[in-house]
């Protein structure tokens, strides 16, 4: 039994030999492709992983840059002032025409000119060699500007020139509600500026250069001058009283007041007024002129305000 049995074990039967070894065989392959199909399942879950978490962190970035974004906004409109807020709000989708004619209507309600200033903007003339022109008269009391005005800058710019001469409107209505300050006193102010100004630059004025110098050559400077300033105070005075004849009703300031004060220092200022040059650039004169110092620092603060919100919403002209 012991040789049989031994024998049985050297000649084994070949078909149950290759049997055992394909089944052994199948299974090697078969623990290979459920170990590649577990691979498989694995890396999917991880892609799935990935690509949740990749999710959840763009989520969690865009969350963290909006947050970041209105944190700024606040940051930014915490600035202004809430009357200021609520007027940019109204002029956030103008433009053009419409942008200027709303901006001015505000502007106005908002430096308490109402009834005082121009009731609009008048565009007149054409621009200059260098730059756009335009500004307030304090004989017509009106406020225009050249084409270039309407066209070429921007509403930030825009707001600053708006601001900027309604400043000036200011200043020169105070004057005529100041207590002691008749309209020929202010008118005397004006025409000593328009006689400086003419000898100053010959050019704007040939008429009165001619004569100008004509007297000079004859001695007779002073008497020609003094004729000059009653004939141009007389003509002026007809013409601010019919341009300001609503201001001149309105309650006097007092003249020991602050706002009194300042009007008799504007008054001063104006009699040495100095007018920008035919490129539209001014002076030491008149960059360092009250009138003007204050009026650019108004004109300038409105257009901080107003770029600061610009940038708050995103807005690009």
């Amino acid at each position: 039994m012991q040789s049989v049995s031994g024998t049985s074990s050297v000649y084994s039967n070949p078909y149950i030999q290759r049997k055992n070894n394909n089944k052994s065989s199948n299974m090697i392959s078969f623990a290979s492709q459920k170990q590649d199909s577990s691979e498989k399942v694995s890396n999917k879950k991880l892609i799935g992983w990935a690509v949740g978490i990749g999710a959840l962190l763009l989520t969690v970035g865009a969350a963290v840059v909006t947050r970041g974004r209105a944190i700024q906004k606040q940051k930014l409109l915490a600035q202004i002032p809430n009357d200021l807020q609520v007027r940019f709000e109204s002029l956030k989708n103008l433009k053009g025409k419409d942008f200027v004619d709303k901006a001015y209507a505000e502007m106005v309600d908002y430096m308490g000119l109402k009834g005082i200033a121009p009731e609009k903007i008048i565009k007149d003339g054409t621009d200059g060699i260098m730059s756009v022109q335009g500004g307030y008269s304090m004989i017509d009391n009106t406020i225009s500007y050249t084409p270039g005005f309407f066209e070429k800058l921007d509403r930030v710019k825009q707001l600053n020139l708006l601001s900027h001469e309604l400043t000036h409107c200011r200043q020169y209505t105070n004057m005529l509600r100041t207590e002691g300050i008749t309209v020929e006193k202010y008118v005397e102010s004006i025409v000593d500026s328009m006689i400086k100004n003419s000898i100053k630059s010959p050019l704007d004025n040939p008429g009165f250069t001619n004569q100008y110098k004509n007297a000079v050559k004859k001695g007779t400077e002073k008497e020609f001058l003094a004729r000059v300033k009653e004939s141009w105070s007389k003509d002026l005075t007809a013409k601010v009283q019919e341009s300001y004849k609503d201001v001149l009703k309105m309650p006097k300031i007092k003249a020991d007041s602050p706002e009194g004060k300042k009007a008799y220092e504007y008054l001063k200022a104006n009699s040495e007024y100095e007018t920008l040059d035919a490129f539209g650039f001014g002076s030491d004169a008149y960059k360092n002129n009250p009138l003007e110092t204050e009026a650019y620092a108004f004109g300038d603060k409105i257009e901080a305000y107003f770029n600061k919100f610009c940038e708050a919403y995103k807005i690009i002209d």
